[in-house]
């Protein structure tokens, strides 16, 4: 492509706004458009690239805009064919591999860069056009949020005006004219992207795929528990799971949300028992007569995972999507399938309870195992222990004194651990999260022979002032202990309320001073804020996101129509679209008059005329129009319609295609004219 001429900033400017004409050429103008569309394209990325990535991206795309400023020659093959390849490179040296969401997105990305650089044909032009609107839909394999749609909407509208662009010749229609056809073009596809949207066939799985299908170090739940292999865990402020109580809400000290429970460990990772092939049995809750339950509704976010988050303890369980949840013996809940889009259900709940103290002896013996030639000096404290006062109880009161009284720090930044995590933290670091206080605890409890296992979920949580629902976000992420007593059952420990009382008590009110998100509070102006873009999420979420084959038959059956199978569904969308397809064509397709400004003005212009009762003949032209009128108005008035016809003449003879200012002035002397 030929970039010729010269010009600046402000040249560039005035390119953008369509009033260049001929001083610059087509594709530089094009080239511009597309440019801009393309930053608002990737742009909504750049939070889920690495740095790395969106830098790869943008010095391109500074490049290519250096280059349509200046006039000079695009870089060659070979250079382009490197930088390809230092590309993929980089992409495998983050990812390790060229296959995923995140490994592809970036080369997408990347390479969308490259070929701004390598535009010469017009063709090129069109080929980015269609690459833009790719990437912008990897956008939603990220996020689903309505800022997400909003910022898609953006792009889509520059890359439709960018298209509208691309069809003028060197003179073109001022960029407010673009934009407005752009935006009619959407308005005009938005009622058949509403009828695709309720009538085609739903999927009973996610249409972006899963919401996390890479490893990452963040607060959240896994399948899996390794202290001591992350060195620095980010917060993540997105919402697992909303609770509406019906009725009173315990205190938020006792919002503990039971997940997957830790009971096998190999010496670095924690895992949940593997058992045979019998059935699970649900271990004995036992409540007071009197205690009355804690009935609530949750709502969770897709997790890819078969786990159903649960106030500790649930006692009663509804169906959840028409079949009734699975109890482990550790009292995780399963779903029948991994939970793949937002599911809703509803649980009780008792928050005072005694569990399992008909625990089976298999059961005990598997929560008292420790691989051997692991953390000698964690046994070795124990066993001391042990000898000095082997009463359970103040075997754990010792536990918990040595969490509170030696220099333990919790801390989202813990130094990284050896062999032998547990001596390491215990006795080296001493700085650690919630994961690392919770496995330390338990291998101490079982070298000293009092049964004991890890649990995972949630812990806390906000209550949103506007829905009045309870958000757990993935910064609640927690872990705890259970050990079993003879006389009571598995009872809960939190250590790691010996060391950070206030991560229990206020949560992400009180994080540490290394925490590395801050999320506002509900109290502060950011806190009100965010809880209301929250709100409008649910909103978003309940009637979009979730719109499922379920939502679908009901309101087909409003409407009173019914399909068993999804051939009949795609007949009616068919129907449907012809239709109104059929009755957009007859209202847009019937042969209509150019409209001509000119013509137009001159018309006004004739009936004022008419309105003093000179009225114009059809075969009469504007000056002999003009010689009628000329006894019969004020010279004054004889004047200006002089003038009009004057200037009409011009305009739609002498000029014609004569700028909008020409149009504006004759506009103006037809309104003064009275």
């Amino acid at each position: 492509m030929s970039v010729v001429g010269t010009g600046g900033l402000a040249a560039t400017l005035r390119a953008l706004a369509g009033t260049v004409g001929a001083h610059w050429s087509r594709e530089r103008r094009d080239t511009l458009f597309l440019m801009f569309a393309t930053a608002l394209t990737v742009l909504p990325h750049t939070g889920h690239l690495p740095l790395w990535a969106s830098i790869g991206f943008f010095l391109p795309f500074a490049w290519r805009f250096a280059l349509v400023l200046s006039g000079r020659q695009l870089p060659g093959p070979l250079l382009l064919a490197v930088a390809g390849i230092a590309c993929l490179a980089g992409v495998l040296a983050q990812y390790h591999t060229l296959i995923g969401r995140e490994p592809a997105v970036t080369v997408l990305v990347l390479m969308l860069g490259l070929k701004l650089l390598e535009m010469r044909a017009r063709r090129d032009l069109f080929v980015v056009t269609y690459l833009c609107f790719f990437v912008l839909l990897t956008l939603f394999f990220y996020s689903q949020t309505p800022l997400s749609a909003a910022a898609a909407l953006l792009a889509v509208t520059a890359l439709v005006a960018t298209m509208l662009t691309m069809q003028y010749g060197e003179r073109e229609a001022p960029f407010a004219r673009r934009l407005r056809g752009a935006l009619l073009m959407l308005l005009q596809a938005l009622p058949l992207a509403a009828l695709l949207f309720v009538l085609f066939p739903r999927l009973q799985t996610p249409l972006w795929g899963s919401p996390e299908d890479a490893p990452g170090a963040r607060t959240g739940l896994s399948d899996t528990m390794r202290p001591g292999a992350v060195a620095n865990l980010a917060e993540s402020a997105e919402v697992a799971l909303r609770v509406s109580f019906e009725g009173k809400t315990p205190e938020r000290r006792l919002l503990y949300w039971r997940g997957p429970v830790f009971s096998d460990f190999d010496g670095a990772t924690w895992s949940e028992h593997r058992r045979g092939q019998q059935p699970a049995t649900a271990p004995l809750v036992e409540v007071a007569s009197d205690a009355s339950p804690l009935a609530y509704t949750v709502t969770l976010e897709p997790t890819n995972h078969q786990w159903l988050l649960a106030l500790d303890v649930p006692t009663a369980l509804a169906p959840v999507d028409g079949l009734l949840p699975d109890v482990s013996p550790e009292l995780t809940v399963y779903a029948a399938q991994p939970v793949v889009r937002r599911t809703s259900y509803r649980f009780q709940s008792h928050t005072s309870y005694l569990l399992g103290r008909d625990e089976s002896a298999t059961a005990l013996a598997a929560a008292l195992q420790l691989p051997a030639g692991y953390n000698p000096g964690s046994r070795e404290l124990a066993a001391r222990w042990r000898a000095e006062t082997p009463e359970p109880r103040r075997i754990i009161a010792r536990a918990l004194e040595l969490f509170g009284q030696e220099p333990f720090s919790y801390t989202l930044r813990p130094p990284l651990l050896g062999r032998d995590g547990v001596d390491d933290f215990l006795f080296t670091t001493r700085a650690g999260f919630c994961e690392h206080f919770a496995a330390a605890f338990v291998v101490l409890m079982r070298a000293a022979g009092i049964p004991a296992r890890v649990v995972t979920g949630y812990q806390g949580g906000e209550l949103d002032p506007i829905t009045q629902e309870w958000l757990v976000r993935q910064s609640d992420a927690h872990a705890w202990s259970e050990v079993w007593l003879a006389d009571e059952g598995w009872i809960r420990i939190d250590p790691t309320g010996a060391v950070a009382p206030s991560r229990i008590e206020l949560g992400e009110r009180a994080r540490p001073v290394d925490s590395v998100f801050g999320f506002g509070s509900g109290d502060s102006l950011l806190g009100t804020l965010t809880l209301s873009l929250d709100a409008l999420g649910r909103v978003w979420s309940d009637w979009v996101l979730s719109y499922e084959t379920s939502h679908q038959k009901r309101l087909l059956a409003r409407l009173g129509l019914s399909f068993d199978s999804w051939e009949g569904l795609v007949g009616l969308l068919g129907g449907t679209m012809l239709l109104l397809i059929s009755a957009v064509a007859l209202f847009t397709l019937h042969p209509r008059p150019p409209r001509d400004p000119v013509q137009a003005a001159y018309l006004a212009f004739c009936a004022r005329l008419a309105a003093r009762g000179i009225r114009r003949e059809p075969h009469e032209s504007a000056a002999q129009l003009l010689g009628r009128a000329e006894g019969k108005l004020e010279p004054e008035r004889f004047v200006q319609a002089r003038r009009i016809v004057s200037l009409y003449n011009a305009l739609r003879y002498a000029h014609p295609g004569e700028p909008t200012p020409g149009v504006r002035r004759l506009r103006r002397l037809v309104s003064s004219f009275r």
